[in-house]
């Protein structure tokens, strides 16, 4: 099993579960305007959050998902750029794809990344500068 992670405001997530698909690619741009929905591979989490969303006080979560089911369910998926998957379609809410859904905290500044150890990524918590 593979898994890759999505940030999505916690807002948008909430309101994806209402209706059972999220459709957001990134924060601000939907499914529809990208094609696809953002992804990164589990090492690359803290890079995409301190370079995409140290700006924003929203708060987040960390979607991980399992390409295996994505794939089941029919959706594709690519990656033109090593680390950064592309999920073309969107994603099921209910589904077996979601394998968690976790806090992205803070401390100042920082990052305090939740522990992804159990899906193959680093022991954490960890803590982004």
């Amino acid at each position: 099993m593979a898994v890759i992670a999505h940030v999505a405001i916690v807002d948008d997530w909430e309101a994806a579960r209402n209706i059972g698909e999220y459709e957001v690619s990134t924060r601000g741009v939907s499914l529809d305007e990208a094609g696809f929905v953002h992804a990164v591979a589990l090492e690359g989490v803290e890079r995409v959050l301190d370079e995409h969303y140290s700006d924003i006080r929203f708060a987040l979560v960390l979607v991980l998902l399992d390409t295996e089911e994505l794939r089941a369910e029919g959706l594709e998926i690519t990656e033109e750029t090593p680390g950064l998957p592309q999920v073309h379609g969107p994603i099921r809410t209910d589904g077996g794809a979601v394998l968690a859904v976790l806090p992205i905290e803070r401390s100042g500044d920082a990052f305090v990344l939740p522990d992804l150890s159990p899906f193959g990524g680093a022991e954490g918590p960890s803590t982004s500068a």
